[in-house]
């Protein structure tokens, strides 16, 4: 089986930007060798002690179920079923931490009693789909190095939020190829989210997938930041109905190429980047990479540590700041952002411009020196755009500086202007010059 095609392009690509960036091969070996035991699979002993296992002996109808869904997805790893005594509705997979050992799949009985056969596949499916594609691996990863994950850079939050959402539509791919029918599909998605049984509630699966196009049309038109790991069910369903009558799908094993479906699901999965929760916001975002543009390169030269400030800062609006800020530059008049930006937030909140103000402040003062053009531009803007009287600007710049400003031990001698260099011998570093012209 074709197991890269079947994967959503943006997924597989922040799976694999996330694993570079957290350094997972390191990270795996610090906790296959860390051990204690190497030998020893805690895990399972575990789950030995307190769950009960299902084998084709004790369980062989169930046992069965969880054999054809792995032979269905072609996965050849070994993977040990388990049922866990507890009554909330839900299903695990845990990955091995080394060859020897098995694959995890923990099934609530919550879980196991509520749902029927079909259901029981896709939610298989859907778990063995995750040590398919290594999400769970990469789970793992991200967990053991920000353990509490509200301490995470806000820059990493938002990427591993919208990748956990991905990733679980990927899964479900992998949930309907194991059971191959959507209104069990949709039955599965509604016992999850609301813990009812369908019987219960006359339940049409077909009336329920009319009412959420509904539902996305007003997520379409009203975008909001959906605080959870999973995507809401209306995409969850439309992008599973997407791939279930898809080129895809139907080529499967082979998998072909399907642009038409990766076009519908990249459209489909914008509702699941939202950051902000307001038009305002969006404005907050282009002043913050203008604003930033031109504060720190009045010197003529956007050092990496200036980038690096406006980026996160710049993640409080989009899970993507640094293609954000690449945007702008690029745009090239940055003071009509600028000015465009500052209009419409103190249209809005006339207050925020002691804000946006301490904003670029921290900016002048981000690589431990100030120099009299960045001071000169502060004032500037301070009264030309805030409004500010200049004494009311010296008190807050001052304020800001003595809370933050860390001078520099050591300053390196000015290098001797050399050569201009030929344009192909430029570094990609030394090419973003922001303009020097005032706001």
């Amino acid at each position: 089986m074709n197991h890269s095609a079947i994967r959503i392009e943006l997924e597989a690509a922040l799976s694999q930007e996330l694993y570079e960036s957290f350094d997972g091969a390191i990270i795996e070996t610090i906790l296959r060798e860390g051990r204690v035991m190497q030998d020893h699979d805690e895990l399972k002993s575990l789950l030995e002690g307190h769950s009960f296992k299902i084998t084709a002996a004790l369980a062989p109808d169930l046992h069965r179920i969880c054999e054809e869904v792995r032979a269905t997805l072609e996965f050849t790893e070994e993977v040990e079923f388990f049922v866990s005594n507890s009554p909330d509705i839900n299903c695990f997979a845990y990955p091995r931490l080394e060859e020897s050992q098995s694959h995890k799949v923990i099934i609530n009985s919550a879980l196991l009693e509520r749902f029927a056969d079909d259901e029981l596949r896709f939610v298989l499916g859907h778990e063995i789909g995750h040590l398919i594609s290594k999400n769970a691996q990469l789970q793992k990863i991200i967990r053991f190095v920000f353990p509490d994950f509200e301490r995470a850079p806000i820059v990493f939050q938002n990427k591993i939020q919208l990748w956990d959402k991905l990733a679980e539509l990927t899964a479900d791919r992998y949930g309907y190829i194991a059971a191959p029918r959507l209104d069990q599909c949709i039955n599965t998605f509604i016992k999850l989210s609301s813990g009812l049984s369908t019987s219960r509630i006359s339940f049409d699966a077909m009336v329920y997938l009319a009412e959420m196009e509904k539902v996305l049309d007003y997520f379409k038109a009203n975008p909001y930041a959906v605080a959870s790991s999973h995507p809401i069910n209306p995409v969850r369903i439309k992008c599973l109905q997407l791939f279930a009558e898809s080129r895809l799908y139907k080529s499967l094993p082979q998998g072909k190429e399907d642009k038409k479906l990766a076009e519908a699901i990249r459209e489909l999965t914008r509702i699941l980047m939202v950051v902000g929760s307001s038009e305002l916001d969006k404005h907050r975002s282009y002043f913050v990479a203008a604003a930033g543009i031109i504060v720190a390169g009045i010197d003529k030269n956007l050092t990496l540590l200036e980038v690096e400030q406006i980026i996160t800062v710049l993640a409080k609006f989009s899970i993507f700041p640094k293609e954000f800020f690449d945007h702008i530059l690029a745009q090239g008049d940055v003071n009509k952002i600028f000015a465009e930006s500052v209009k419409a937030i103190l249209a809005e909140n006339p207050a925020e411009r002691y804000g946006m103000l301490e904003y670029l402040i921290g900016l002048v003062l981000s690589d431990n020196e100030i120099i009299k053009a960045e001071t000169d531009l502060l004032f500037d803007i301070g009264e030309n755009v805030f409004g500010l009287s200049r004494k009311e600007l010296a008190q807050i710049i001052g304020a800001v500086v003595q809370k933050s400003f860390v001078p520099k031990l050591f300053r390196l001698p000015e290098a001797e202007p050399g050569p201009e260099p030929q344009p192909a011998a430029r570094t990609a570093a030394s090419r973003p010059k922001a303009s020097g012209r005032k706001a």
